[in-house]
């Protein structure tokens, strides 16, 4: 399906373009002010369809810097207006890969179930009543933007350079905050003095998580030191933001990989010069972040951030009505704002989507939705090869883990995360159709000897 326009034709829709601004600004200079805007969308438009990459370096980019945040921090524009516009971005890329190469033939679990989840909302659940339909397709954008990818198709490149900008995120994030915070238009560190980057800091620990799901594939498949590095940096920058819940979830995916990973995905020699190569260096880079971090999680080990505030508000809601829940986007609704305790607090979040997502949902729709999660990365890595395989089946178990602690969903950084999720598997699919043939001669040289052995011996009981 792949429609590329040919360079020539692209000159010729360029000077024509040009011809028509030129003419209109002359002949009806007013009208042409208005008109501006739209041609240079679609200009933009058509730039992005001729080259889809630049459009994935548009989605790694406005994670990185933080963009939604941003947005409502700088230039005064509503977060939600922000979220949304960020959240837009996968749709878009959806969209040009859709168009350019085609539609996937992988069953798109997550995105299938959330659909069934809103039309349920709208037909039968109460969220109709106390919300607008505005409400309820801004909450569906960002609940099903993160999986929206898993329709595409698209060559390797372009999944390469998703997976690849995944894990350099955080590191966007902290080069971008030196010369924002050196200006004072926003700080690096919060008041409680836990690192943000150009984010806050549960966000940047968030995006942090997925970036070393994504160093780590890459080191795997190649075993080259850039990514072992990268994935160091993102350790370090995930411990300065003190985050609890996420360097917990890193650290099962790191151990189910290291404990799990056989002699064709990590030999027994290379995890010794890990441990023992990498001891030193490891203590002298890590070691400042690392005890940056214990000061925090022991002097709060018995703190759990307002969540033992919060969550009574959404246990509440779920006994009210506990198997299908108020609609979908009802748990922005739980807690208001502005109650003095929350506004203490900072957020009225619920901080575990299991939660959140029982009271969007119910009981029987939030364990629908965390099961097709399961199924469409599980089945999905069924097809790609052993070391891709592991490395997103720990990442899911991680990721499982995190949501019971954080909005790992809902918020911009899901978008990383499950684009991360659906570039991986899509690569690995590519990977293993390309191994195939070798699997197969591999599989009948095997064979041969067998098939020699036994026309042998039937010779000799000919000959008997």
């Amino acid at each position: 399906m792949n429609i590329a326009l040919s360079p020539t034709t692209q000159r010729v829709i360029a000077l024509l373009g040009a011809a028509f601004l030129l003419i209109g600004a002359v002949v009806i200079p007013y009208r042409m002010l208005q008109i501006v805007p739209v041609m240079v969308l679609g200009l933009a438009a058509l730039a992005f369809y001729q080259f889809p990459r630049a459009l994935a370096v548009v989605l790694v980019l406005s994670c990185g810097l933080g963009l939604d945040i941003q947005m409502e921090a700088v230039a005064g524009i509503g977060g939600s207006l922000g979220a949304a516009m960020v959240k837009l971005i996968p749709f878009a890329l959806a969209a040009v890969l859709v168009l350019r190469y085609g539609l996937s033939r992988e069953v798109n679990w997550p995105f299938l179930t959330f659909v069934a989840i809103a039309g349920f909302s709208l037909a039968i659940l109460p969220i109709g009543r106390i919300a607008s339909n505005t409400d309820m397709v801004r909450s569906f954008i960002g609940s099903s933007a993160p999986f929206v990818l898993g329709f595409a198709v698209a060559p390797r490149k372009v999944w390469t350079l998703l997976i690849r900008g995944a894990a350099v995120v955080p590191i966007i994030s902290v080069l971008a905050s030196l010369p924002v915070a050196a200006i004072g238009l926003w700080p690096s560190f919060d008041a409680g003095g836990r690192f943000q980057g150009m984010h806050t800091p549960p966000f940047l620990a968030g995006f942090c998580v997925t970036a070393i799901f994504a160093a780590s594939l890459e080191y795997l498949r190649g075993f080259r030191l850039v990514w072992l590095v990268v994935a160091g940096i993102d350790l370090a920058i995930l411990m300065l933001t003190q985050a609890r819940a996420p360097l917990i979830a890193v650290g099962l995916y790191v151990g189910i990989v290291f404990l799990f990973s056989g002699r064709e995905i990590l030999p027994l020699k290379r995890k010794v010069d890990l441990v023992m190569g990498g001891l030193l260096p490891g203590v002298l880079v890590l070691g400042p972040a690392l005890y940056f971090a214990l000061d925090r999680i022991t002097g709060m080990a018995g703190n759990m951030s307002g969540r033992d505030i919060i969550w009574p508000y959404f246990l509440n809601a779920i006994q009210a009505r506990p198997l299908f829940g108020f609609g979908l986007g009802a748990g922005k609704l739980i807690v208001d704002p502005e109650d003095p305790t929350i506004r203490l607090l900072g957020s009225n979040a619920a901080h575990n989507e299991y939660l959140r997502l029982a009271v969007d949902a119910g009981i029987i729709g939030c364990a629908a939705i965390f099961l097709s999660i399961i199924l469409w990365i599980w089945t999905g890595s069924n097809k790609a090869p052993p070391k891709d395989r592991l490395v997103l089946r720990a990442a899911l178990l991680a990721a499982l883990l995190h949501s019971g602690f954080d909005n790992t969903l809902i918020a911009s950084t899901a978008l990383m995360q499950f684009s991360f999720f659906a570039a991986a598997m899509a690569r690995g699919r590519a990977d293993w159709r390309e191994m195939a043939p070798r699997r197969a001669g591999k599989n009948r040289r095997e064979a041969w000897p067998e098939e020699g052995a036994m026309s042998a011996a039937l010779a000799r009981q000919a000959r008997g």
